[in-house]
């Protein structure tokens, strides 16, 4: 059973996502700190150089030190409707402008383009959600296996 404050206006369950659990952004800010360290570095020039075989990615390092700067930003302590998830989220202001709970108390979920915005994460996760959501309620849809 999860929290109904737990799921977005989208749909998607924020008790699921890997980024509100926060575990993305702990593991990089602790591999970075090892990773920035000059003993590391010296360690990873050096050992690219002198074993290619199986060393040869370390001469890349700074690049894996980017990406985990990228992840850094891959936390998120609330909710989406405590306030948590992306600032620009324009599903929470159509949601909040149409004074609803969710896409799931509109009749144009299907083909919106503003709902469109998590297709490239989701899928059609967030509409699988909202349509379990329309058809069992809420509390069902908590009960129950949710998409992400």
């Amino acid at each position: 059973m999860g929290d109904k404050s737990e799921v977005a206006y989208c749909g998607l369950f924020c008790g699921d996502c890997v980024i509100r659990k926060g575990r993305l952004a702990a593991s990089a800010r602790e591999l970075l700190g090892s990773m920035r360290s000059p003993e590391f570095q010296k360690l990873a020039d050096g050992l690219a150089g002198l074993r290619p075989d199986p060393f040869a990615a370390l001469k890349d390092h700074r690049a894996c030190c980017r990406v985990l700067d990228a992840m850094l930003h891959l936390d998120c302590a609330k909710a989406c409707k405590q306030g948590g998830g992306s600032a620009e989220c324009r599903i929470r202001e159509c949601c909040r402008d149409k004074a609803v709970e969710g896409c799931w108390m509109c009749d144009d979920f299907e083909s919106c383009e503003v709902l469109a915005w998590l297709d490239p994460v989701h899928g059609d996760a967030h509409r699988e959600n909202i349509r379990r959501i329309r058809e069992e309620g809420l509390e069902e849809f908590l009960n129950g296996d949710k998409q992400w």
